[in-house]
């Protein structure tokens, strides 16, 4: 059975986006912020529809106050340390950097890994790129696609720093990390179970691997896609902790709750460890040392051309048909095998039902 949704008042999330964006973000927004007392803040630039997007978010559960600026994006998303500062209460023990592609499988896991850090110590949370080429390029620091946690004690310190830090025209990530480090003692803390995803193409060895549910998830609309609307709406009828979990079957087939299932060309051989080991399905890493991924998502596999794919096109709960013979809450899901163009035939279609009793 879903579990009841927990207490996330002690977040503050911000994000810097585009009106237009930000409206196509809510429903996402709501499998994660809806009915968790949490608050989210974005910034925009000016638009004369805001109010109508903040309403939308009202209806779907949750409170986002909706901030305008003339700035440049950048400075947008910087802004967004002031911002924290002034929106907080004495509730706040954080305050999360997030895109507007950023979601939280489940606010519970989240909540509960949030408490095993101490918010009343300064703390820099967050993930870092799967691909070391980004990091290369970019720095080791966090990545705001995969959401940045700042307890209220460092916010003190940027606020103090804000006007020098926000000099810097440098990337918004990259600012954010540049004034905690020039400024303050605290360091990064890597939190693996938060997902940059920096992965072009075919994602879909990390959502197929089975292993624990991440966290958060990022770039799902943009460098690859996944809909993670239809992805979570299973959530409720057999909780959050079943979204991406992995079944095998008796035939070597495996249902991958909410994204796919999938046959291999050949079995996973558990003994030899081929379970653990992701399939890397995207593209290689411009990083000319050849072990691209391997330090957050190995071990890892080859891309498996001969396998059976069958992917989430949609997901519907049944009252919003108008209800099922026999009551209980229920999902259905459907699942498309897309035939080549070169092929005849037609895409293959599997549904697959959820039912709480």
């Amino acid at each position: 059975m879903p579990s009841s949704k927990p207490d996330a008042s002690h977040i503050l999330f911000g994000v810097a986006t585009s009106l237009e964006r930000l409206d196509g973000s809510l429903d996402a927004f709501a499998h994660w912020a809806g009915g968790t007392n949490t608050r989210i803040l974005a910034v925009i630039e000016p638009h004369p529809d805001a109010s109508l997007v903040e309403h939308r978010a009202r209806k779907l559960g949750f409170t986002l106050t909706i901030i305008q600026s003339d700035a440049e994006y950048l400075d947008r998303y910087f802004s967004l340390v002031r911002a924290f500062f002034q929106h907080r209460d004495e509730n706040t023990l954080w305050a999360a950097f997030i895109d507007d592609d950023t979601f939280f499988p489940s606010m519970s896991n989240l909540v509960s890994r949030l408490g095993s850090y101490d918010a009343g110590k300064p703390q820099y949370i967050g993930g870092i790129s799967e691909d070391f080429g980004q990091m290369y390029n970019w720095g080791y620091m966090a990545y705001g696609g995969a959401g940045i946690f700042i307890s209220m004690p460092l916010l003190d310190e940027l606020d103090r720093f804000y006007d020098a830090c926000n000099a810097a025209k440098v990337t918004g990530d990259r600012r954010l990390a540049r004034c905690i480090y020039a400024h303050t003692t605290t360091k990064l803390t890597w939190e693996p179970g938060l997902h940059q995803l920096d992965l072009h193409g075919d994602a879909s060895g990390f959502y197929e691997s089975g292993r624990p549910l991440p966290l958060s998830l990022h770039h799902w609309k943009s460098w690859f896609d996944v809909d993670m609307v239809a992805l979570s709406k299973v959530a409720s009828v057999c909780g959050e902790e079943c979204l991406l979990r992995r079944w095998r079957f008796a035939d070597d087939w495996y249902l991958i709750n909410g994204f796919g299932l999938v046959k291999y060309s050949a079995p996973l051989n558990k003994k030899e460890g081929e379970d653990l080991r992701m399939e890397m399905t995207w593209q290689e890493s411009a990083y000319a040392g050849g072990d691209g991924f391997e330090h957050t998502l190995g071990p890892l596999r080859p891309k498996d051309e001969g396998k059976i794919s069958f992917r989430l096109r949609g997901a519907i709960r049944c009252e919003e048909e108008g209800g099922e013979e026999g009551g209980g809450n229920c999902v259905r899901q459907f699942y498309v095998r897309q035939q080549p163009e070169s092929s005849n035939g037609p895409d293959q279609v599997l549904e697959v039902v959820w039912r709480s009793v």
